[in-house]
C-alpha cells in the first residue's frame, strides 16, 4: 500500500474543469496495483478510507499533521489485516481476533 499526499500542482493539465477541492497535503492511500475499485460500483476499502480521510477536517481534525497521523495508523492496520487474511470490513469476530493479534504485535 502506498501513502501519498495530495498536491494540486499542475491541476490544469488533468482534464478537469476546476481545481479539486481536496486540501493540499491530504493523505491518499493507494493499493499496490494502483486500483481504487474492483469493478463498477465496487470500491475497495482504500477508497472508503480515503473518503473518511477527506472528511477529517470537518470532523474535528483540522490540522494536516493529524491527517497524516490517522493515515499512517490506518495504513499500518490495513497492512496488518491483509497479512493475516482479514478484510477491513470483515466480520466482528474476525476483526476482534485480529485486534488481539495486533495488540500482541504492538507489544513486542
Amino acid at each position: 500500500m502506498i501513502l501519498n499526499f495530495f498536491s494540486s500542482r499542475g491541476w490544469q493539465s488533468w482534464d478537469v474543469e476546476h481545481r479539486p477541492l481536496i486540501p493540499e497535503g491530504m493523505p491518499v492511500l493507494v493499493d499496490d496495483d494502483l486500483h481504487f475499485e474492483d469493478g463498477p460500483a465496487a470500491p475497495r476499502p482504500t477508497a472508503v478510507v480515503n473518503r473518511w480521510l477527506r472528511e477529517l477536517p470537518a470532523s474535528g481534525a483540522p490540522a494536516p499533521s493529524s491527517w497524516e497521523n490517522y493515515a499512517r495508523v490506518v495504513k499500518e492496520w490495513m497492512e496488518f489485516l491483509a497479512e493475516h487474511g482479514v478484510g477491513l470490513f470483515d466480520s466482528r469476530v474476525r476483526l476482534k481476533a485480529a485486534l488481539s493479534r495486533y495488540a500482541e504485535h504492538r507489544a513486542r
